[in-house]
């Protein structure tokens, strides 16, 4: 069985998530866990009207929890992962009870927890992805092989790990924004195409609970 790369997937959302940041059209609440060598860095966003911005750090089961920090070293941590070469997405098999890829998958991996939604509009864009990334191709091999069955091979359609998802916000209001001042602006469709296979030679409190990385 083959699990596919989100490398491209991987790209796109960075892209977006950059780009949601100084959008004027779009709300949004960004919240990304990143756990490298059993140390955890969590930011949380809301843009639009309501902006909002917190980073905190901390060991993984630490009976303290993250501690609130200054941005720079957790938002270094994120753009390190998006720059990784090998990206694979865990699965809802993952959340599973003993299959927490904190304790199962390779040290040399970067596990990120990523949620986005943000809504125009017109439409409301909700995505949730359990990546790892690895820098060469090896250690993403060994990984994957070992752990295959919690990847995803196809296309994602989990219940509580999931691609983007769209909902249309009711004709009512739909009518009230296109009767009203300015016009209706929507941010592009986000990317899910391009996906390729690599053969292998990844309620919201539980999913939270399973990863273990927010506390």
């Amino acid at each position: 069985m083959t699990a596919l790369s989100y490398r491209e997937y991987a790209t796109d959302l960075h892209s977006r998530i950059r780009q949601l940041r100084t959008s004027e059209d779009a709300s949004a609440s960004i919240e990304i866990a990143i756990c490298r060598n059993a140390y955890c860095y969590k930011s949380e966003e809301v843009t639009g009207p309501k902006s909002f911005s917190r980073c905190s750090t901390g060991p993984l089961n630490s009976a303290e929890g993250l501690v609130e920090r200054d941005s720079t070293e957790t938002m270094n941590e994120i753009e390190a992962f998006f720059s990784l070469s090998e990206i694979y997405a865990y699965s809802d098999a993952a959340l599973a009870n003993g299959n927490s890829p904190l304790s199962r998958s390779h040290w040399d991996g970067t596990v990120a927890l990523i949620e986005v939604t943000y809504e125009t509009e017109v439409t409301r864009w909700h995505q949730r992805m359990l990546f790892i990334g690895f820098s060469d191709p090896i250690h993403a091999d060994f990984t994957v092989g070992l752990n295959r069955d919690l990847f995803i091979h196809e296309h994602n359609t989990g219940k509580h790990l999931f691609e983007w998802r769209s909902t249309e916000v009711p004709a009512a209001v739909l009518e009230i924004v296109a009767t009203g001042p300015g016009s209706v602006y929507e941010i592009a469709t986000p990317h899910t195409s391009g996906l390729r296979k690599r053969r292998a030679t990844p309620a919201k409190q539980k999913w939270l609970d399973a990863t273990q990385t927010i506390s």
